[in-house]
C-alpha cells in the first residue's frame, strides 16, 4: 500500500515538474531605445468630476538617475477643442522624475465653455530634446473628450 502512495507522489511530482517547463520566461528585459507612451490613449473628462485631468505619460525602458523632460504638442488639426477657449495646458513638456516611470500632463478644462458638442483635445508626444527618448509610434497620441 505504501509503494502505491509513493508511486502516486512521484507521478504527481513528475507531472508538476514537466508542467513548470510550459510557462513563459518572464525574466526578459527590454533593451531597446527609451520611449514614452500614453497610457491610456484616450479618456473622457466630465465636468461633474472636476475640470482637471492628468494624462499619464509612461516610460518604456529602465529608470534613469536624472529627470527626463518629454516634449509634446497640441494637435490642432485633429482637436475640436481650442486651447484658451475650451482648455489650458501649462507648457509643452512633462517631467519624468528620476527613478520613475510616469509623468503627467495636466489639462484644465474651462468649464463655462464646455457644452454638448463635447470638444476633443488631442496631444502628441514628441520625445526629448536630445533624442535619447522617442515617442512610441503606436501610443504617442492622447485624446481627451470634454463633457459638461
Amino acid at each position: 500500500m505504501k509503494s502505491i502512495q509513493t508511486i502516486k507522489i512521484l507521478l504527481i511530482g513528475a507531472f508538476l515538474f514537466t508542467l513548470a517547463g510550459c510557462f513563459p520566461d518572464n525574466s526578459r528585459i527590454y533593451d531597446g531605445p527609451m520611449q514614452v507612451e500614453f497610457n491610456p490613449t484616450s479618456d473622457t473628462q466630465r465636468m461633474s468630476n472636476g475640470n482637471v485631468y492628468n494624462a499619464i505619460v509612461q516610460l518604456i525602458g529602465p529608470h534613469q538617475d536624472s529627470d527626463i523632460s518629454v516634449n509634446f504638442e497640441i494637435d490642432t488639426e485633429n482637436s475640436t477643442a481650442v486651447e484658451g477657449v475650451h482648455f489650458e495646458v501649462g507648457g509643452r513638456s512633462a517631467v519624468l522624475p528620476a527613478n520613475s516611470s510616469f509623468a503627467e500632463i495636466t489639462i484644465t478644462a474651462i468649464e463655462e465653455n464646455i457644452d454638448d458638442e463635447r470638444p476633443v483635445v488631442v496631444i502628441t508626444l514628441l520625445g526629448n530634446d536630445t533624442g535619447d527618448v522617442v515617442a512610441a509610434e503606436n501610443y504617442n497620441t492622447f485624446s481627451l473628450t470634454l463633457r459638461p
